[in-house]
């Protein structure tokens, strides 16, 4: 494959990347909120507060994929806002996600935490997707079924890489991204 075709192949895949992204932090929350009204018992704050880790992350990774695909194209200037905001918002996102699981887990231990089994449910989940997204932008890339040489590569045995938006942290703290 030519570095024409590569180049289009990696703005392609860029550009479904902030989309999804951008479009899981609101269809997730809309999900879980119809799913949770189907119960007739709703959703309480436990769920409320597993979206903000969750969409906070989902969001950052929408502003994260546009920015790389604007650098592709091109213009770079993007990608060190996003980075910025990544890194000021690295600690705050980890302690949401952690207390939200935190308080998910409390929850089955402490039924009054929460306003249903609904909200237990919704709450466990969405913390554990923030978490796993956290891991998957700021640490290990988790997502490997969506490009095949992710695929071959996990299958390879070669684990688990670090994630695209870690290794621009670490160039962007070090100065090297401005």
């Amino acid at each position: 494959m030519g570095s024409t075709n590569k180049r289009a192949a990696l703005r392609k895949r860029l550009s479904s990347y902030w989309k999804l992204e951008l479009g899981n932090a609101l269809l997730i929350p809309a999900a879980v909120f119809y799913l949770a009204s189907g119960e007739g018992n709703g959703i309480g704050w436990l769920t409320l507060f597993s979206f903000l880790p969750m969409c906070g992350l989902l969001l950052l990774g929408s502003a994260y994929w546009r920015a790389k695909l604007a650098g592709v194209e091109g213009d770079r200037s993007k990608l060190s806002t996003v980075l910025g905001a990544a890194d000021r918002l690295d600690r705050l996102l980890f302690l949401l996600a952690f207390a939200s699981l935190t308080a998910a887990i409390a929850s089955w231990v402490l039924p009054s935490l929460s306003v249903s089994l609904a909200d237990r449910i919704a709450a466990t989940v969405c913390s554990v997707l923030a978490m796993l997204e956290y891991v998957n932008y700021y640490h290990r890339q988790l997502q490997h079924f969506d490009h095949g040489e992710d695929f071959r590569r996990l299958l390879g045995g070669k684990g688990f890489r670090r994630s695209q938006m870690s290794v621009d942290l670490q160039q962007y703290r070090a100065g090297r991204i401005r």
